[in-house]
């Protein structure tokens, strides 16, 4: 064999390598983002969670209904005690977020824009996050009924349907896939 073809074989099978590599490690990164690696919690495991923290998560959703604006609606969740993965606050009369964000830093909520819809100091979240913490959940969402976040699953989330209100339906929350009706009233 000539040297030539052995240093243009040498080449290719080189560069065929890289690709390959490349190819495993961007599976990996899509299964990672999928959620691939994360921990699957069962209906037994999230029941458990829950009613092991029924009395944090009621102690949450008390504070959290007295804190939010009347005339707004949010959604908020905690990366950390100094990062918000995500903010959303909603006019009640409108669908149109007036604010929508990812990855802000706790300290900007006190900013003139956010504190003129939330008002809100730095007691109130790091109370709100206190709350989060005590009823191992990472978020918040106004409505009816109120969502809590337990743990993030890639870019989905393992969440607790709260009804506030005993007249809302619950069997459109009984699907047995995205939601599973658990009550035990």
């Amino acid at each position: 064999m000539s040297k030539t073809l052995k240093y243009i074989l040498i080449g290719l099978g080189s560069v065929l390598g890289l690709f390959i590599l490349g190819f495993v490690i961007l599976n990996i990164m899509i299964a990672s983002a999928f959620g691939a690696f994360d921990k699957d919690y069962s209906v037994s495991d999230l029941k458990e969670e829950y009613f092991s923290k029924e009395k944090e998560i009621d102690d949450l959703i008390l504070y959290f209904k007295e804190i939010k604006p009347k005339d707004k609606s949010i959604a908020i969740e905690f990366r950390d005690s100094k990062t918000l993965s995500r903010l959303r606050i909603n006019s009640k009369d409108s669908t149109r977020a007036i604010f929508q964000q990812w990855d802000i830093p706790v300290k900007n909520l006190f900013n003139s824009e956010l504190s003129k819809h939330l008002s809100w100091n730095d007691e109130k979240v790091k109370l709100l996050k206190t709350k989060l913490d005590n009823a191992n959940c990472i978020s918040i969402e106004d409505g009816e009924p109120i969502k809590v976040g337990f743990k993030r699953s890639g870019m989905g989330m393992y969440s607790f349907n709260i009804f506030q209100d005993k007249m809302t339906d619950g069997n459109n929350f009984n699907d047995s896939c995205q939601y599973i009706l658990v009550s035990r009233k």
